[in-house]
């Protein structure tokens, strides 16, 4: 909960210091007055993310990038001018690739197709666990990007 109004409060200063007021996504849209995120049902923890299937975890990751894509194509928009541009259509794409390739496993998966199984175990083969060093921090991220 703590960090659902983290991010909704970050936000909502960055379009007050940034976003004329009559251009602002928290004006234009109700929801963006909390964060877009809070209202997916996702694991809050380790132990019940653990308890759900692959299935369901990549659904809730698809929610979870869905929530974003319309804010970050409106600051996209906004900022149509300005070095923010680069950053956020950037980030938008990467955005649109994580949803398509968590919609091609989420078909896989459903499929029953043996491969899916064969991808997910290779990613998290190559995984690392060990989240106390910088390179470990880099690799994931590397196989999350």
């Amino acid at each position: 909960q703590h960090l659902h109004q983290l991010a909704a409060d970050t936000y909502k200063e960055f379009e007050r210091a940034y976003i004329p007021e009559g251009q602002r996504y928290s004006i234009q849209n109700a929801q963006a007055a909390f964060c877009f995120s809070e209202t997916i049902p996702a694991p809050t923890g380790k132990d019940e993310a653990q308890q759900r299937s692959d299935v369901e975890l990549l659904r809730f990751s698809l929610l979870l990038i869905q929530s974003w894509l319309g804010p970050v194509q409106f600051l996209s928009r906004v900022f149509t001018n300005s070095l923010v541009f680069g950053t956020s259509d950037r980030v938008y794409e990467k955005l649109k690739d994580l949803e398509e390739g968590i919609q091609a496993l989420m078909r896989e998966l459903e499929d029953g197709s043996p491969r899916a199984g064969q991808i997910l175990k290779q990613t998290y083969d190559k995984f690392d666990t060990n989240l106390r060093s910088d390179d470990a921090l880099l690799k994931n991220y590397g196989l999350l990007s």
